[in-house]
């Protein structure tokens, strides 16, 4: 039973006296907690459950993995193209990215691995030309003049290697004038009019080369004139410090007979002058 509310207010006005079937009507026009109301009661709900799915409908729409594959990207990434792949990139910043080896795709970038072994390889060249810096130091700080000696007298023999080769199969009793025959310039050694004149003298020149130093090691402690080892003006002199091996500054000046040298600061160790000769 549904009463209008005008005919319930009615009912309640000052001075009424509301009847049982008043009461009861008026009661009758609510619905109480403890009943529940008929869908059909409910304005619009129908029209409104229409708007959500069931639940077969719902579950469905869960196990479809290509849902809403037109907006968002799927698990597996399957419905992306590389357009998208390089808006991704580009928005996170990592178009530029280096990549690894992986399997048998090529990177653009070498692996920890590989760039280890390239700086290995790099300190093991480093320690090998350090080795050999530290040896051509020694032997420019030697004093052992047998070495320029030595390259002097091949030189002399590369350039006259012609006759030396037939002077050794000759000795010097058994030389005869058709022996030999002089083709180079032998200026050098006045002019020899004979074999056994050739020899001689050539014998004379390697004497010569033995005797007189090509290099020489003088050690001093302060700025110093000392006799020239080497009986040249035409020389190279260098200075360095004989417990670091540092250069040292020097002002130097050299005659056939002396060599003067200067130092431009001061000095703590004992100073290794190293005279090279050279060809004028």
């Amino acid at each position: 039973m549904n009463t209008p509310l005008h005919t319930i207010f009615s009912w309640f006005q000052s001075g009424d006296f509301p009847t049982e079937a008043q009461f009861k009507a008026t009661f009758s026009s609510f619905y109480h907690k403890d009943y529940p109301i008929p869908i059909a009661n409910i304005e619009g709900l129908e029209d409104l459950s229409q708007l959500f799915a069931g639940a077969d409908a719902f579950q469905s729409h869960l196990n479809d993995s290509n849902a809403h594959s037109g907006h968002l990207a799927l698990l597996n990434a399957g419905n992306l193209t590389s357009t998208h792949v390089n808006s991704w990139k580009s928005k996170l910043g990592i178009e530029y990215g280096g990549i690894i080896d992986g399997g048998n795709q090529p990177g653009n970038v070498y692996t920890k691995i590989q760039t280890n072994g390239f700086v290995n390889e790099l300190k093991e060249a480093d320690r090998d030309l350090a080795s050999e810096i530290e040896t051509i130091k020694r032997v420019l700080l030697s004093s052992d003049l047998s070495l320029d000696e030595l390259q002097e007298v091949v030189d002399f023999i590369k350039k006259n290697r012609a006759d030396i080769e037939a002077l050794k199969a000759i000795s010097l009793e058994e030389t005869k004038e058709d022996k030999v025959k002089l083709v180079l310039d032998y200026t050098f050694l006045e002019s020899p009019e004979n074999q056994q004149e050739f020899n001689q003298k050539i014998y004379n020149k390697v004497l010569s080369i033995s005797q007189t130093p090509t290099s020489a090691v003088v050690q001093i402690t302060e700025s110093a004139v000392f006799p020239n080892p080497v009986e040249t003006e035409n020389v190279i002199i260098q200075a360095r410090d004989s417990v670091t091996g540092k250069k040292i500054n020097i002002d130097d000046y050299a005659t056939n007979q002396t060599i003067e040298v200067k130092m431009l600061g001061e000095i703590t160790n004992p100073i290794n002058i190293l005279i090279l000769k050279v060809k004028p």
